[in-house]
């Protein structure tokens, strides 16, 4: 009993040890130097010590460096890896990709900085509702509405995203147009730029013959830039993203015979704060079959977006959608103009 006591006792003091060790840096006069790798830049390795603090180091000075906990490794070519780090030779490090796994070899002068990773850090909520609607009376009597919201949530690496529009007309003929639209996607991060996601569409209207459509789609997706990333004064505002996958859609019409099919997807969707008060949006997707290239959906939506009070905006926004294969009598294409005013949020 009281050797197992005592075996358990060592085991954890080396446990502990081991966990204390932390990064460590050798250079090329042989020192090692334990502590946390905090950054690089400019050439200089900057380590936060328990003996003397935080500490410069210069890279040219730098034999071989191991990083216990993922960063954000920049190369001199561009590309970035969140990773960890490993040397096994001098003047080379082995980068073991965060979410993946993946190992990727560079020589140690090739890292233009080191920064602390943000996957798995990032937490804001942000949104927008808006209204728009009118009516006239008179020789000519119309009336008119439409309601959109948005929702985005990211938490660590994940993101959630839905949305809801609703639109509707009518003049003395009776109606004009009525159809509305509910989505939902979810992505989850593997590294800052790379996703997988998969996502529902759902939406009807009554000018296409159409009771109801579906699509649910996966697949991966890539954030080519996040807001921030860039130190211009106009395009840091900007964030964009796209993704590739396969979808399954479900046609339901009223008339024409129902359709369901396998289908790619693709998607490019942009938002951009061009100014405190100006930014533009657009959200593009697109649904072509697998069976018959003769048969696609397309919907895409842009606008551009003002503030008018704090976070009260005022909204001009255009609609199209492409259907290529419509319900017989049906056109093609429609396109929707919407001014709205509305609220939103960011926090």
């Amino acid at each position: 009993m009281r050797s197992s006591t005592l075996a358990l006792f060592f085991f954890l003091v080396t446990i502990s040890l081991s966990a204390q060790e932390g990064d460590r840096v050798t250079l090329k006069d042989g020192s090692v130097i334990r502590g946390e790798v905090l950054s690089l830049e400019g050439g200089k390795l900057q380590l936060k010590t328990d003996f003397s603090g935080t500490i410069d180091i210069k890279l040219e000075k730098v034999a071989r460096l191991e990083v216990s906990r993922a960063l954000r490794f920049e190369l001199k070519g561009g590309a970035v890896h969140p990773a960890t780090a490993s040397s096994s030779e001098d003047g080379r490090l082995e980068l073991v990709l965060e979410g993946t796994g993946r190992k990727v070899a560079v020589e140690l002068d090739s890292i233009k900085t080191i920064k602390a990773s943000t996957v798995g850090k990032k937490r804001s909520i942000k949104g927008a509702i808006n209204f728009g609607g009118g009516a006239s009376d008179g020789n000519t009597r119309t009336k008119s509405a439409s309601f959109n919201a948005d929702l985005e949530g990211r938490f660590d690496n994940q993101r959630l995203s839905a949305g809801l529009a609703y639109n509707y007309a009518e003049d003395l003929g009776g109606l004009t147009a009525r159809n509305s639209k509910a989505r939902l996607k979810y992505d989850y991060f593997i590294t800052e730029e790379l996703f997988l996601f998969g996502s529902l569409l759902a939406e009807e209207d009554s000018f296409q013959d159409l009771n109801l459509r579906t699509a649910v789609a996966f697949g991966p997706g890539y954030q080519f830039i996040e807001t921030g990333d860039l130190e211009s004064a106009y395009l840091k505002g900007l964030s964009a993203y796209g993704e590739l996958g396969l979808s399954s859609v479900d046609e339901d019409f009223s008339q024409a015979e129902d359709k369901s099919y396998l289908a790619a997807k693709w998607s490019i969707n942009m938002d951009w704060k061009i100014l405190p008060k100006l930014s533009l949006f657009h959200h593009h997707e697109g649904y072509p079959s697998l069976a018959d290239m003769d048969d696609f959906y397309v919907t895409t939506e842009t606008g551009i977006r003002v503030s008018i009070y704090e976070n009260f905006v005022s909204t001009l926004q255009v609609n199209w959608r492409w259907d290529n294969s419509p319900s017989p009598g049906f056109d093609r294409s429609d396109t929707n103009y919407l001014l709205t005013f509305g609220y939103t949020f960011d926090f």
